[in-house]
């Protein structure tokens, strides 16, 4: 399987990035194929970016290989984007191993000339705050303190004394400051990398823009946890204030500025002002919001008992009505054409 991945679609001269091949085939590697993946492309003094997302059946033994390397810029350990947390603290079925792990990355932060400007850990080692690599995370953030790095939004050089947070019980416990999680630039103290607290990462300004609730709560533009409302032009997070856009006008305005409707059988949705006899409509009879596609459906199926709701379907079946008497005409004029002309043929043979 390893010699399958030797090529082109799982890396990209200097970046190696699991994600990129079919997810039901990282699956599938073992530590085994990950470590000849990495020994044929010579990853120790070759590689700057290791992605292993996908790669949820190994343990990080197969890692190995990139002991001491003095060239990776970005580590992401992530094998797999967790949605749920088991009550131990591990998803099922989460093989990657801090004992595997830490031995490989304390090589590595050990090398004077190394490169390494981004480590993202598990979320389920952030959850567990093991000792093992609560030690590792302080010895990650001294050795990075003894760097002296440039800031990419003021261009200053500067120092931090605290690059991952590794205090019991903090909400950013081993996670990365002071560095933008997308061009791994760094940016100092006084700059302030701005955090999304819906990925947990921080980004510059030139990389991804956050958006700020009133409450506090912010919101890189990738995950939409914070929207703007082109009527009032202002931000709200969806506990606040619930931005939505109209699959019909494509605005996005907040439920103070415009009511937006909701079919509650397909969950399709538009403003009450692009509400018609083709999209979502109330009923002031059952109180429901249904799409009329939904109303249609029930109608044709004799499942439609609602008054109310036949009254908002009855301008499309009127029109679907006017329709098939259309084609029902046409039909006929094609017909009487065909008769015609059967009998002057008749006529011409007598």
């Amino acid at each position: 399987m390893a010699s399958a991945l030797s090529r082109s679609v799982c890396f990209d001269s200097d970046t190696l990035d699991f994600s990129d091949i079919c997810r039901d085939l990282a699956s599938k590697l073992t530590d085994i194929d990950v470590s000849s993946i990495l020994v044929s492309i010579d990853a120790a003094n070759r590689l700057k970016v290791l992605k292993v997302l996908g790669c949820t059946n190994i343990t990080g033994a197969g890692l190995d290989p990139l002991r001491g390397s003095i060239f990776l810029e970005q580590i992401d350990l992530n094998t797999s984007v967790i949605t749920a947390i088991s009550s131990d603290g591990f998803p099922p079925c989460f093989t990657l191993s801090e004992d595997a792990m830490i031995p490989i990355l304390d090589s590595i932060i050990a090398e004077k000339g190394r490169a390494l400007k981004l480590l993202e850990l598990p979320l389920a080692w952030r959850k567990k705050e093991s000792t093992q690599l609560a030690a590792f995370l302080e010895r990650y953030s001294n050795a990075q303190s003894r760097r002296t790095c440039l800031c990419c939004e003021c261009s200053a050089d500067f120092q931090a004394s605290s690059w991952m947070d590794h205090f019991k019980g903090s909400p950013f416990w081993g996670l990365q400051r002071h560095t933008c999680y997308d061009c791994t630039e760094h940016i100092c103290v006084d700059c302030d990398a701005a955090f999304c607290d819906e990925c947990k990462k921080n980004f510059c300004n030139d990389c991804c823009p956050i958006q700020y609730c009133a409450c506090g709560k912010a919101s890189c533009m990738d995950c939409f946890g914070v929207e703007y409302c082109e009527s009032c032009d202002e931000t709200f997070c969806q506990d606040c204030r619930p931005v939505f856009m109209c699959e019909c006008c494509n605005r996005f305005r907040c439920m103070e500025c415009a009511i937006h409707l909701f079919c509650s059988t397909c969950n399709e949705s538009n403003c009450m002002q692009c509400a018609n006899e083709n999209n979502v409509q109330w009923c002031e009879v059952c109180e429901e919001d249904k799409c009329n596609d939904c109303r249609h459906k029930a109608f044709k199926d004799g499942s439609l008992d609602c008054k109310g709701c036949r009254g908002l379907l009855l301008p499309r079946i009127i029109q679907e009505n006017e329709a098939q008497q259309r084609e029902i005409e046409m039909l006929k004029l094609v017909v009487l054409n065909a008769v015609n002309k059967e009998i002057v043929l008749n006529v011409r043979a007598v």
